[in-house]
């Protein structure tokens, strides 16, 4: 078998009402087999409580595949500042929006009503300090309108690893929305914050109302001269058409 990855490949598995990662050594598996892990990896116990990482691998010059468990404490967002834990398992899926950001159903949704809300989570443990930095800047901006309404936090076997937002149906930016954009970032820039990513597609446009969204590198900061820099590159990032920030798909566009 032609192994060609050289680096580890981490795969999240969802097995029932629990959730396993596996660690496959580079060299273990070809790049065809990476694409679809569960019918080449040796079979694993992925009912069985007393482990959540595992780590397979080949010994060089064998056709044999090794598996090694272990549980261990795996990081989670720190910050916890809303009262309401959405376990992740109760969301279903209805659209793939970024790799971490997906359309759900709150299949546990205290009052049922059917909606549909934006999910983001951290799949793999380095993605959780993005995670905590935004959920930071929601907590910052929770009596505003700048940005979605913040849900609450969601937990995967008690770990959290990301936060609900409500679902707001808008528009991407364009430039005849400078003024709302330029609007919406003081308000930003007021409250000591840089968004750090204004791309047209990090403002939603609605009827009425102007709202950013993705706040992975957003931070503190009162220096004028960001926050100046930042207004400054709003008409550039509103004509920008390659794409950049817009994730899997598009919303629609007025024309």
């Amino acid at each position: 078998m032609e192994a060609e990855s050289t680096d580890d490949s981490y795969f999240r598995i969802r097995c029932g009402g629990k959730v396993k990662y596996v660690i496959v050594a580079p060299g273990t598996l070809d790049s065809e087999d990476l694409w679809l892990p569960l019918y080449s990896l040796p079979p694993l116990p992925y009912d069985e409580d007393g482990w959540n990482v595992a780590h397979v691998s080949r010994a060089e010059g064998s056709q044999k595949l090794h598996s090694s468990l272990e549980l261990r404490p795996l990081p989670g967002v720190t910050e916890i500042w809303h009262p309401q834990k959405i376990d992740v398992l109760s969301l279903e899926r209805v659209e793939i929006l970024t790799i971490a950001t997906f359309e759900c159903i709150w299949k546990e949704e205290p009052t049922p009503s059917g909606r549909a809300y934006i999910a983001k989570i951290a799949r793999f443990e380095w993605e959780i300090p993005r995670i905590e930095r935004e959920t930071h800047a929601y907590r910052l901006l929770q009596d505003t309108h700048i940005a979605p309404k913040f849900l609450g936090h969601i937990h995967e076997q008690g770990r959290v690893i990301g936060f609900l937002l409500e679902k707001v149906d808008g528009r991407y930016a364009g430039t005849d929305d400078l003024p709302r954009c330029t609007e919406v970032l003081t308000s930003l820039h007021k409250l000591g914050l840089l968004h750090g990513d204004v791309n047209r597609h990090n403002f939603l446009i609605g009827d009425g109302w102007t709202k950013m969204i993705d706040f992975e590198t957003c931070r503190e900061s009162q220096d004028r001269g960001l926050k100046q820099s930042e207004l400054l590159s709003l008409p550039a990032e509103l004509k920008d058409e390659s794409g950049r920030g817009a994730g899997f798909i598009a919303v629609d566009q007025e024309d």
